[in-house]
C-alpha cells in the first residue's frame, strides 16, 4: 500500500531490524476466524520473526510493544529501547483472529487498542517504520496511511503466514496483489465503493465541498481506492488504442494499450478495464470493472494488450427489469486501479 524511498524489499545483510509488535511471534491470530489450534502449532506454524531470522544475516530485535487490544502502554518503554538500537523498525499491526467473521461487526474501525500510539511513538524516532496489518476488513489508520514509511496489508495468511510475510518482506517474492474493496478514511464515510452512482452535483476534486456531495468535514476521496496495490518494481501505462470509435449493438470493439515495466524488479501487474455509460434510462455508476489482465513483465520489458469488448458488457437492467444497452457516449477507463486510469471515449450506435 505504501512504500516511501523503496524502503521495501529489505536487505537480507548489514542491518539491525526491530520487530515489533503484537504479531511478530503470534501463531493462531494470524489463521483468522473458523480455524481451530493444534496441539503442535508452535513447532509446525514458523512466526514472521522466525521466518525473517532466515532471510541472511541481519540483526534481528524483538519486543511486542503491546497486545492486540491492550489499553496499557506499559510496554512501549522496552519497544522503543530496542527501536533506538535499530536501522529499521518492522511493527506489526491487526485485529485478532476473532473480530472478524460471523456475527463480529464493529462500529470502531481503528486499530484496535493502543496499537496506532506505539506507531505514533516508533515514528517519532526518527527510524524508517514499515507496518504490517494482519486484519479480516478495511481498517481506518490515517496515522500509520500518512506517516508510516512503508506499509503492507497482509489480511490473515494462515499457517504459512510468517514464511510469506517474510519472502514478500525480504524480495524473495514482488507483491503484484490489488485490493477486492475500497478502503475509507473514516467510518463516516461507509458505504464507499467504486461503482457509485452519478451525482447531480458532484465534487471536481477532494478541495470541493461546497453545496456538492461532499463531506465538509473530511476529504471524498478513499484512503485507498478499489483495485489499488503497489508492486517493488513500477509500471507505465501508454494512450488506449481504440480500432474504431464506434461500435453496433451486434459487434465487439477492440482496445489496446502498452503496459512497460519502468523499474529495477521483474513485477506482475493486473491490468483493469473499467466503463462508464454517460446517460441511460435509469442512473448509471460512475465506473464498472468490466475486465482485466495479469501480466508478467521483465524490468525494461513492454507489451501490448488487447481487450475486446462486447455489446453484453454495456447490457443493465431498465426499469421493466430487462437486459439491454441503450445507443450513446461511454467512457473507457484503464489502470492498475479504479483511480489512476488513462481513458478514452467510444459510442454505441
Amino acid at each position: 500500500m505504501k512504500n516511501e524511498n523503496n524502503i521495501l524489499p529489505l536487505p537480507k545483510q548489514g542491518k539491525t531490524i526491530a520487530f515489533i509488535g503484537p504479531f511478530v511471534k503470534a501463531i493462531s491470530d494470524h489463521n483468522g476466524f473458523w480455524s481451530f489450534d493444534w496441539p503442535d502449532d508452535s513447532t509446525r506454524i514458523s512466526t514472521i520473526f522466525d521466518a525473517a531470522a532466515k532471510k541472511g544475516t541481519n540483526q534481528l530485535l524483538y519486543a511486542k510493544g503491546c497486545g492486540i487490544t491492550d489499553s496499557s502502554k506499559a510496554g512501549f518503554e522496552e519497544a522503543l529501547a530496542v527501536a533506538v538500537q535499530s536501522d529499521i523498525i518492522v511493527f506489526t499491526a491487526g485485529e485478532k483472529r476473532d473480530m472478524s467473521g460471523e456475527a463480529k461487526s464493529r462500529s470502531n474501525l481503528q486499530l484496535p487498542g493502543v496499537q496506532e500510539a506505539l506507531i505514533k511513538a516508533l515514528v517519532a524516532t526518527g527510524k524508517p517504520v514499515v507496518v504490517m496489518i494482519a486484519a479480516g476488513r478495511p481498517l481506518v489508520f490515517n496515522y500509520t496511511a500518512n506517516n508510516a514509511n512503508a506499509i503492507l496489508y497482509n489480511w490473515w495468511l494462515g499457517t504459512q503466514a510468517g514464511n510469506a510475510i517474510a519472502d514478500v518482506l525480504f524480495g524473495d517474492y514482488n507483491p503484484a496483489a490489488k485490493l477486492p474493496m475500497t478502503f475509507p478514511r473514516n467510518e463516516g464515510q461507509i458505504p464507499i465503493y467504486y461503482n457509485h452512482f452519478k451525482t447531480g452535483r458532484p465534487a471536481k476534486n477532494d478541495s470541493d465541498f461546497n453545496y456538492v456531495s461532499a463531506y465538509i468535514d473530511e476529504l471524498n476521496s478513499p484512503q485507498y481506492p478499489f483495485g489499488f496495490g503497489l508492486s517493488y518494481t513500477r509500471f507505465e501505462y501508454g494512450e488506449i488504442q481504440l480500432l474504431k470509435k464506434s461500435m453496433s449493438a451486434k459487434e465487439n470493439l477492440q482496445v489496446k494499450i502498452t503496459v512497460k515495466n519502468t523499474g529495477n524488479y521483474a513485477g506482475e501487474e493486473v491490468v483493469q478495464l473499467y466503463i462508464r455509460d454517460m446517460v441511460g434510462s435509469v442512473v448509471r455508476p460512475v465506473k464498472e470493472l468490466k475486465s482485466f489482465q495479469k501480466i508478467w513483465l521483465k524490468a525494461g520489458e513492454s507489451k501490448e494488450l488487447s481487450f475486446t469488448i462486447k455489446p453484453d458488457d454495456l447490457k443493465f437492467y431498465n426499469n421493466e427489469v430487462k437486459w439491454i444497452n441503450e445507443p450513446g457516449d461511454f467512457k473507457l477507463f484503464i489502470g492498475g486501479n479504479s483511480r489512476d486510469v488513462k481513458e478514452a471515449d467510444f459510442i454505441l450506435q
